[in-house]
């Protein structure tokens, strides 16, 4: 029976993940050696130096507070990369890794990895920001890469992985694709980057880019097999706002890019006509988003007033309550006087029953409404 208990005892905390909490001065390459798959290391706010190596599975690192402007991760050595992943499995998420300025060297770098989760991270001032190195089945997201020498996100023979909600702003250049396979790119905020925003390779194939906000000056889109820029009109919000997920948005910061003025008469945020042959390739977005105008309808007149009645002199609060989402509004009191605001304060002097009326308008027409002798002064 005792030999049973002891077993099962065994059994029980082999199985059991531990936290182990990482203070500031503490070193977080200690805590990663000391740990076992399955493990969570929760690092307290606060500016840490290293270069972490990570080769084990089952690892989730992460900060406490998950603000990563609050927990920072700096490189000890510029000719390392801040976080390198060579295990299954790791999650990282809610840090800052900066430093890692040396060519080649990345503030995440995820070699030989597989199904790995990179969230909600900032990587600044480093080489690359996060890099995909023969990688695989891997989800990064919800992470800011800017102001990094060379590359915000890299691919390198990198399949399978999901690239959504990140954000490459002001980085040599944005998001970068070579001889990548199968990878799906939606949601990715791409920016201001000096080189160019986006490329992708001749030897990437049956990659998957919609529902992206490219607003660069250059964009390098090779062929490739399989390829496709748009997924099938879906209803859903989409990056810029309008009611159906569709293809990508093609901008330029000066306002000449194609989505920047591209026709949308039905006003459903997708252009009416493809942006075809993408930066010279033979492939075309038959979905291009432009930044969505809703239809204008036409206003509903109405309004209310507090006090309706007093003595002289009395203020009164108009209150408009016109339906349709009006621009205009022009407002009479009955007693010569007017105004163009939306909710007017009027004073009257004299007493007397005086009839209000009130004009709206907007793009789609204009609407009147009149309550006679409905202020009683």
């Amino acid at each position: 029976m005792l030999v049973a208990i002891f077993i099962l005892a065994l059994i029980s905390s082999l199985g059991a993940a531990t936290e182990i909490i990482v203070q500031p001065g503490d070193s977080i390459q200690t805590a990663v050696n000391s740990s076992s798959s399955g493990d969570i290391i929760t690092i307290n706010p606060g500016t840490y130096i290293g270069n972490i190596i990570v080769t084990k599975n089952d690892l989730t690192i992460r900060s406490k507070s998950g603000n990563p402007d609050n927990t920072i991760i700096k490189a000890k050595s510029s000719g390392a990369n801040v976080f390198l992943l060579q295990g299954d499995n790791i999650k990282i998420s809610g840090l800052k890794a900066i430093g890692a300025t040396r060519s080649g060297y990345s503030g995440i770098c995820l070699s030989s990895c597989s199904n790995c989760v990179i969230e909600n991270n900032k990587l600044l001032s480093n080489c690359y920001g996060i890099y995909l190195l023969r990688s695989k089945g891997d989800k990064l997201s919800k992470n800011t890469a800017t102001n990094n020498l060379q590359y915000g996100i890299v691919l390198g023979t990198a399949t399978d992985n999901t690239i959504s909600g990140n954000t490459a702003l002001n980085n040599g250049r944005g998001i970068h694709i070579g001889n990548s396979d199968g990878n799906t790119l939606s949601g990715n905020t791409v920016q201001n980057n000096n080189i160019y925003g986006f490329y992708i390779c001749g030897k990437s194939d049956t990659n998957k880019i919609y529902n992206n906000y490219f607003n660069d000056t250059n964009m390098t889109i090779k062929n490739g097999i399989g390829n496709s820029y748009n997924t099938k009109k879906t209803a859903g919000t989409n990056i810029v706002g309008g009611p159906y997920i569709g293809g990508n948005f093609w901008g330029k910061p000066n306002g000449t890019g194609f989505s920047n003025t591209a026709v949308d008469n039905d006003r459903d945020g997708i252009s009416d006509s493809a942006y075809k042959n993408i930066a010279g390739s033979i492939y075309s977005d038959n979905l291009p988003l432009v930044v969505y105008k809703p239809k204008s309808t036409k206003p509903v007149a109405a309004f209310s007033a507090y006090p309706t009645s007093g003595k002289a002199p009395l203020n009164v609060k108009f209150t408009d309550k016109s339906t349709g989402t009006p621009t205009y509004w022009y407002w009479t009191f009955g007693d010569g006087s007017k105004s163009y605001i939306q909710n007017p304060t009027h004073k009257y002097s004299k007493a007397g029953a005086y009839t209000v009326s009130l004009i709206v308008k907007n793009a789609a027409g204009r609407s009147t409404v009149t309550k006679k002798g409905y202020i009683k002064v």
